[in-house]
């Protein structure tokens, strides 16, 4: 036969008296799961997660015993609501059967969730792009570099000019073409609009390259 919800609190207690906080979390939210009806494990929850000086995990724990819950913990609680993706979501995250009504009205909207989202996807394109455009950056200025070195030592610039020239604008569409997948997920149409126009100038340009002739283009 198991121990009764109050032998399993007064058994989580009696290991944080002693400072092992962790057995007595881990004892309380695992029956807390599992018996997501019985108070008495959650109020024991947000007992000694308040005494160890963290407010979230008491807001959370201690959702469906609002009662219970200082102010702050309040707060903390409808900001979790406000950042959830959805009612699914939050009743897994709170570990409930159903979420309180309170906190249902606070959910964000479909579309919120979705821009949320597309957000999320947005910003794993940003340290490529970071990266890529240091490089490209680096890059231009040794062709920069290459190119003056060779005009002043009376060498062929215009080849080191036309290979600058072409890799500055390969870079244009390489930068654009990725850019553009983050703006249109943040929906920014003009922004997309304008990059779409620089990669189909930067084409056009590069098509007309012309390796044999002294300028790089025409």
């Amino acid at each position: 036969m198991g121990r009764s919800p109050e032998q399993v609190v007064a058994d989580a207690r009696a290991a944080s008296a002693r400072g092992d906080r962790r057995a007595a979390w881990d004892s309380l939210r695992t029956h807390a799961v599992r018996d997501p009806d019985e108070p008495a494990y959650r109020l024991a929850l947000v007992e000694t997660y308040r005494a160890a000086g963290h407010p979230d995990q008491a807001a959370r724990w201690g959702a469906s015993v609002p009662e219970v819950l200082t102010d702050r913990e309040r707060v903390l609680l409808a900001r979790i609501a406000r950042r959830s993706d959805g009612e699914g979501a939050l009743r897994s995250h709170l570990a409930l059967r159903t979420v309180p009504a309170e906190l249902v009205a606070l959910l964000p909207s479909a579309r919120e969730r979705s821009r949320r989202r597309a957000e999320r996807i947005a910003s794993a394109f940003d340290p490529a792009l970071a990266l890529v455009g240091c490089l490209a950056v680096v890059g231009l200025a040794v062709g920069v570099l290459v190119t003056m070195v060779e005009a002043f030592a009376g060498g062929r610039a215009h080849e080191a000019a036309q290979i600058t020239v072409a890799a500055g604008l390969g870079a244009v569409v390489f930068l654009g073409v990725l850019a553009i997948v983050p703006v249109l997920l943040r929906r920014r149409w003009v922004v997309a609009v304008l990059l779409a126009v620089a990669v189909t100038a930067a084409v056009v340009v590069l098509a007309q390259t012309d390796p044999t002739r002294q300028l790089p283009f025409g």
